[in-house]
């Protein structure tokens, strides 16, 4: 009897200890994680590699704007066509504006009020005669009232009296010493030479008052110092000349004699950038003042210090002169009064700005600076002359 009940003890042991086993087998393997139930695996991340890119902050501060807009005039009567340079009288403070598409020189008083309209197309220039011209682009009158007139494609400088009938002139086709290849600007130092912006020759060439040849500078490139296809020039109160490199876009200075100073700008919209550098004047402040055709305004520098650095600008865009006004600025002047004066050889006209007694800051979105392949959108040729 006891052997039958020790063996039924034994089976039903077996069978209730074998489940219990399992039971106790698998609850360990699921449970892994320390006594506190703490998690201690790590996350994984997928990384993606993205190509750089440049991303700009909303706004960033350019200086001040130095200038708001005071006045703009068309002729409806006689329209121009294609200005391209003006210069303020120093006597009357009267506007001679080279109407290049006209083919003539326009003088316009202080108001806007056509006065005088001299020259004619053609390629003659005689003495005590009225003159013809090829495409005026550069102006300059002097305190004796004789007028200078670079006549761009008949290749020389035209010097005509306050009447507006010829003294002289100078030079012809070439790129011999004396000899021109479209030039576009004059300015004058203060030993009364002339300096003439041969712009299809790349250089700058120096002539005496009665227009002897002196001395030339510059050579056409895209390195360091050299000009490609420049289109204005000035002269400031130390007879630097500040060059327009349009072709490079940046400006460059000289010392008289052809010195490099520096040089300044690359492609773009913000400080020391530049599109179309066309238009350069002194203002009275003794800032440097640079009009860009593409950007649509003026870039200021400080030159008193002779480092040429950033101050300000002015874009159309940013003072309102009309919900549809599209601009594209050529020439620039100052008058006694450090008014500037562009002239808009898309809309024919000629717009005034005057100076802020106060500044006010200006802002714009960066532009990166260029990779090789974008610096010269117009394959590496520099910027096309109209």
């Amino acid at each position: 009897m006891k052997k039958r009940f020790y063996l039924l003890f034994i089976i039903l042991s077996l069978v209730l200890i074998g489940p219990l086993s399992l039971w106790v087998k698998s609850s360990h393997a699921a449970d892994t994680s320390p006594d506190d139930d703490i998690a201690t695996d790590t996350p994984t991340y997928t990384t993606v590699v993205n190509t750089p890119t440049f991303t700009p902050t909303v706004n960033v501060t350019l200086g001040h704007k130095f200038y708001t807009f005071d006045a703009m005039w068309t002729n409806s009567s006689d329209p121009l066509n294609d200005p391209e340079a003006i210069a303020i009288s120093p006597n009357s403070g009267h506007m001679i504006i080279a109407d290049s598409g006209n083919n003539r020189v326009v003088v316009w008083d202080g108001d806007g009020k056509p006065l005088k309209s001299i020259g004619s197309f053609g390629p003659r220039a005689d003495w005590r005669n009225p003159p013809q011209f090829n495409d005026p682009c550069g102006v300059y009158v002097d305190p004796a009232k004789k007028l200078y007139v670079a006549d761009t494609q008949n290749n020389r400088i035209v010097v005509l009296d306050e009447t507006g009938m010829v003294l002289s002139t100078w030079g012809t086709q070439g790129t011999e010493p004396g000899q021109f290849n479209q030039p576009r600007s004059i300015a004058v130092d203060h030993f009364g030479n002339f300096w003439v912006l041969d712009s299809g020759n790349s250089r700058v060439e120096i002539f005496s008052a009665g227009g002897q040849y002196n001395a030339t500078f510059g050579s056409f490139g895209t390195g360091d110092y050299l000009l490609n296809n420049p289109l204005s020039m000035a002269l400031n109160n130390i007879d630097q000349g500040i060059i327009a490199d349009t072709g490079n876009f940046r400006f460059e200075v000289f010392n008289n004699g052809g010195t490099a100073v520096t040089q300044q700008g690359w492609f773009g919209d913000g400080p020391y950038q530049f599109k179309e550098p066309n238009g350069v004047v002194v203002t009275k402040e003794g800032w440097v003042a640079i009009a860009d055709g593409q950007n649509d305004g003026i870039n200021f520098y400080n030159s008193r210090n002779g480092e040429y650095e950033f101050i300000g600008m002015w874009r159309a865009k940013d003072n309102i002169i009309s919900p549809n006004y599209d601009p594209h600025y050529k020439g620039i002047a100052c008058d006694a009064q450090d008014r500037l004066y562009l002239t808009d050889i898309k809309n024919n006209a000629i717009i005034r700005l005057k100076p802020i007694n106060k500044g006010e800051a200006s802002q714009l979105a960066p532009t990166p600076t260029p990779t090789p392949a974008a610096v010269s959108p117009y394959g590496g040729n520099g910027y096309p002359i109209r």
